[in-house]
């Protein structure tokens, strides 16, 4: 029997982000008295309140996209990033659990909650889903990022949710947003990420959440032995159907 219900998720790759941009994100967050949203594990107030404690100690490195951090203000930074990934899996419950499949109404709360900004805020965020799939196969959709784009997705075996995957798969490389994977044994766990790899030259202002080929001063794409240039994003999980 197939999943007859999608499953949504939020990509937020933390990792992407200045730590100035991980506050904004804390303090847009809005689930505390939201209709659909109604448990928390932390309140906007305190979310906020890490919030005003990471910029406190930072300052303004905060802006700089690889600040020297003692131990002390890495806790406090890992903290933050904790308490948001909370909030965030308190919005894919509930949103999932009201929106029953329909990616609009999910997609309504994720913007009302401010885990997904709307506009040009939402560099890094990202609506990752898993749609209905047939027995033995997972189906995987990601966001469109737009024409000329090239889509590298990679999965692995793991042993629960959110335990990354020891090893993921050969890199898949397609021209679409969708990925059906089949083969699996039900009740198999896996793990998905993709990557976004856009055609041309990176613009000087550009959506971080996509990756450019390092180009050199001719106009060749030049890699470095032993550095991948591809960022993924977060990992979401589903279990074979």
């Amino acid at each position: 029997m197939k999943n007859v219900v999608s499953y949504f998720h939020i990509v937020l790759n933390l990792g992407k982000k200045t730590v100035h941009e991980l506050i904004s994100l804390a303090y847009g967050i809005k689930t505390t008295g939201d209709a659909d949203v109604t448990t928390h594990r932390y309140t906007d107030a305190e979310i906020q309140a890490q919030a005003a404690i990471v910029q406190g100690e930072i300052g303004t490195r905060a802006s700089d996209p690889h600040p020297a951090l003692t131990l002390a203000e890495q806790t406090e930074v890992n903290k933050l990033s904790n308490m948001i990934i909370a909030a965030k899996g308190d919005v894919e419950f509930w949103g999932n659990k009201v929106a029953n499949g329909n990616r609009v109404a999910f997609d309504t709360i994720a913007h009302r909650t401010g885990l997904v900004p709307q506009g040009e805020k939402a560099q890094h965020a990202r609506i990752f889903e898993f749609l209905p799939a047939d027995i033995g196969s997972f189906y995987a959709r990601v966001h469109s990022e737009g024409r000329d784009i090239t889509y590298i997705f990679q999965y692995g075996i793991t042993s629960a949710k959110d335990v990354l995957p020891t090893t993921f798969s050969d890199r898949i490389a397609l021209p679409f947003v969708e990925l059906i994977v089949t083969g699996f044994a039900s009740g198999t766990i896996v793990g998905v990420r993709y990557a976004a790899i856009m055609h041309g030259n990176a613009p000087l202002v550009h959506d971080r959440a996509l990756n450019y080929p390092p180009l050199n001063a001719k106009g060749k794409v030049t890699l470095t032995h032993g550095v991948d240039f591809l960022h993924f994003s977060d990992v979401i999980y589903t279990t074979i159907p």
